[in-house]
């Protein structure tokens, strides 16, 4: 009954312009795919799989002091269970998405990171939502 007792999931989290982790789906309050805090419960388990492809490094794509230093992408996904111990309350998700992260160089010295994102969740096997990702991550 009370909110500020449970546990929210929800979004990749990501902010257009951030500072953080360029991979916050592995944190365990994100579910990409639902909106951000749009499932919670007072416990839970969740379970994530990610599959990282092999990265692509550019050797000469770009200017002295402005250029491209690799790709990366990023397969996943997660199941999660909120309210475990109450079978009337208890809720089932699951999703699946992908995403990928372009390193680049500006200025010679100052490292960012595009990140763009895709994930489907499901709540229930009935009810499906989309979202869509994208970040730019400033100073590595």
């Amino acid at each position: 009954d009370v909110s500020f007792a449970n546990f929210y999931f929800g979004g990749f989290q990501n902010n257009y312009v951030d500072h953080r982790s360029i991979r916050r789906f592995q944190d365990f309050d994100t579910f990409p795919g639902l909106e951000i805090n749009e499932l919670g419960g007072t416990n839970f388990t969740k379970v994530l799989v990610e599959w990282d492809l092999p990265g692509i490094f550019f050797k000469r794509l770009g200017k002295s002091g402005s250029y491209l230093t690799w790709l990366r992408f990023a397969l996943f996904s997660s199941g999660l269970m909120t309210n475990v111990d109450d079978d009337l309350l208890r809720t089932k998700a699951v999703n699946a998405g992908v995403q990928a992260d372009l390193r680049f160089t500006l200025l010679s010295r100052l490292d960012m990171t595009l990140s763009g994102g895709y994930a489907v969740a499901w709540i229930e096997d009935t009810r499906h939502s989309d979202e869509v990702m994208v970040s730019l991550k400033i100073l590595r």
